[in-house]
C-alpha cells in the first residue's frame, strides 16, 4: 500500500532511481509557488508598515528600544509596549539598503518559505497538494502586506512542522524569536495547548517532552525589553483591538470575494472531521506521522479565524495539510500521463519570466496598488507650513509619522500607548462632526484630513483655510 505522499515511484536501474525528469507534478509545483511569489511581491504597503519603519529609523539611530511614545503628541511618553522592536529595526535595516524594494520582497520571501513548509508537511500527492492550496490562495493573501506579521505566517508554520515532527528541542529558540518579532507568537502559544492536547492520545510518551518545552516557550516570552509582562501586554493589546473596529479584525463575510476559498476549506475540515475522524484516531501509521497533531492543530485556529479577518491566513496554512491528513489513502495508480519534460520546462520558464517581468514593472513604476506613495507630495509640502497640534484619523496617523516626520501625529495604528477614552472621543468627532472639545483639549491648530469627511466640512464650516485639498486629502489650519 503507498500512501499519497508518494503516489509513483521513480525509474529503477540497478537499484538506484533514475534522475526525475521536469514532470508535470513538477510544473504543477513550479506554477503554484510562481502564483504565491507574484501575489507576495506586489503586497501593498500599509498604514503600519511606514510606523513601523519609522520606529525602526529611531532605533536605529538611538541604539535602543523604543519603549515609550514619541511619535504623538496626545500620548507623547506614555508607555508604549513595543513587542514588535525587532522586526522594526529588520524592516529599516532592509529600508536602508534597499528601499521599499528590498522591504517587499523580503517579506514577500517569508510569505513564499511559509507557504513551502506547509507544502512539505501537507500529507498528500503534488496534485492534490495543488489543488488544496490553489483553492485558498486567493483568500490567504488578503491580508499580506510588509510589516512583522508576515515573519509570524513564517514562524507558524516552522512551529507547526516542528510539532508534527516532535522536535520540540527547538521551540524555545523560535519562541524567542517570535516574541521579539511580533505578538502573533500569541497564536503559536495557543497552538502549542492544542498540541499537547493532540500528544495525548497521539504520542503519550512525548507528552512530557512537549510540556517542558511549553514552559520553555513561555520562559522565552519573557526574553524580551518588555521582560516578564509580555504575556501580560500581548493579552491587554489584544482586548484593546476590540475597541477600534479595525477591518482587519472584524468577522469575515459570507459575501465577502476574497474569501471564496475559505469558508469551503473550513467546512471540508468540519466534514471531514466528523466523517473521517474516528478513523484518524484509530489509524497508527496516521498518528506516528503526526495526522492528529495537524487536524488539533488546524480546529484549533478555526475559532480565531472565523473572529478575524486578519486570522484567516494563517488558519489556511494549517487547515490544508489538516485536510489532506483526513482525505482517505488510496493504493497510488500507474501514471498513464505521457510525460513531456523539455514542454514542461518551458512552460515553466516562461511563468517564471512572466511573473518577474511584471513585478519589474510594478516596481518601476511604481504601481498605486503597492501604496509606496500613500499622500501627495504637494499636500505633505504644504503641512509642513502648517503650525499647531496636528489632527489626524487612525487610519492616516502610520504614514504621517514617516513621512512628515516634524509633526507629532494625532493618533495612529499604534493602539497600545493612547487611552481608550481618546479613541473613542475620536470616534465621536468623525461621526458626529462635533470636533470642538476635542480640538480644544489637545489644543489642535492643524488637520490632515479626507476630504470627504465630516469633520473636513464642519471645519471649512468653521472658517478653517485649505492650505492643500484635492478630490482626496485636506490640509486646513484656522
Amino acid at each position: 500500500m503507498v500512501g499519497l505522499e508518494n503516489p509513483s515511484r521513480p525509474p529503477v536501474e540497478n537499484g538506484k532511481p533514475f534522475p526525475t525528469p521536469f514532470s508535470y507534478d513538477r510544473l504543477l509545483t513550479t506554477l503554484l509557488f510562481v502564483t504565491i511569489a507574484l501575489a507576495a511581491a506586489l503586497m501593498p504597503a500599509q498604514n503600519d508598515t511606514f510606523w513601523q519603519l519609522r520606529a525602526g529609523h529611531d532605533m536605529w539611530r538611538s541604539r535602543a528600544v523604543l519603549l515609550q511614545d514619541t511619535f504623538s503628541h496626545t500620548a507623547y511618553g506614555s508607555a508604549w509596549p513595543n513587542h514588535e522592536w525587532l522586526s522594526q529595526i529588520v524592516l529599516y535595516a532592509l529600508y536602508a539598503a534597499g528601499g521599499l524594494v528590498l522591504v517587499t520582497l523580503a517579506a514577500a520571501a517569508a510569505v513564499v518559505c511559509a507557504w513551502w513548509i506547509v507544502w512539505t508537511i501537507t500529507p498528500a500527492s503534488a496534485r492534490t497538494r495543488f489543488l488544496l492550496i490553489a483553492l485558498v490562495v486567493v483568500s490567504a493573501c488578503g491580508t499580506w502586506s510588509p510589516r512583522p506579521q508576515v515573519f509570524s505566517l513564517l514562524l507558524l508554520a516552522a512551529t507547526v512542522a516542528l510539532l508534527r515532527a516532535r522536535r520540540y528541542l527547538w521551540l524555545p529558540a523560535l519562541f524567542i524569536l517570535w516574541a521579539n518579532l511580533h505578538g502573533g507568537v500569541a497564536l503559536g502559544a495557543w497552538l502549542l495547548v492544542a498540541a499537547v492536547v493532540a500528544s495525548l492520545v497521539e504520542s503519550p510518551r512525548s507528552t512530557p517532552r512537549l510540556l517542558t518545552a511549553c514552559v520553555a516557550c513561555a520562559i522565552a516570552g519573557c526574553v524580551t525589553p518588555i521582560g516578564w509582562r509580555f504575556w501580560i501586554e500581548i493579552a491587554q493589546s489584544l482586548g484593546r483591538i476590540e475597541h477600534l473596529g479595525i477591518a482587519e479584525w472584524a468577522p469575515p463575510r459570507l459575501a465577502d470575494p476574497a474569501l471564496v476559498g475559505f469558508w469551503p476549506m473550513l467546512g471540508a475540515l468540519l466534514l471531514l472531521v466528523c466523517v473521517r475522524g474516528r478513523h484518524l484516531w484509530h489509524d497508527a501509521e496516521a498518528r506516528q506521522r503526526g495526522h492528529l497533531t495537524l487536524v488539533v492543530l488546524a480546529l484549533a485556529l478555526a475559532p480565531t479565524a472565523v473572529g478575524a479577518v486578519r486570522n484567516v491566513p494563517p488558519f489556511l496554512m494549517l487547515a490544508v495539510p489538516a485536510v489532506a491528513a483526513l482525505l482517505p489513502r488510496r493504493e497510488a495508480l500507474a501514471a498513464a500521463r505521457r510525460e513531456r519534460p523539455r514542454l514542461n520546462l518551458a512552460i515553466a520558464g516562461i511563468a517564471v519570466a512572466s511573473a518577474a517581468t511584471a513585478v519589474a514593472i510594478a516596481y518601476a513604476l511604481p504601481a498605486n496598488h503597492l501604496g509606496w506613495r500613500p499622500l501627495p507630495a504637494d499636500s505633505l509640502s504644504r503641512l509642513a507650513a502648517c503650525r499647531g497640534n496636528l489632527y489626524n484619523r487612525y487610519d492616516e496617523g502610520g504614514y504621517l509619522i514617516w513621512f512628515a516626520p516634524d509633526h507629532k501625529v494625532f493618533l495612529d495604528g499604534r493602539q497600545d500607548p493612547y487611552p481608550p477614552s481618546l479613541i473613542a472621543a475620536q470616534v465621536r468627532a468623525e461621526t458626529t462632526g462635533d470636533y470642538r472639545a476635542l480640538f480644544e483639549r489637545y489644543d489642535v491648530g492643524c488637520a490632515y484630513v479626507p476630504s470627504d469627511a465630516l469633520v473636513t466640512r464642519r471645519l471649512i464650516d468653521a472658517g478653517w483655510t485649505p492650505l492643500y485639498r484635492d478630490a482626496h486629502w485636506s490640509v486646513l489650519a484656522p
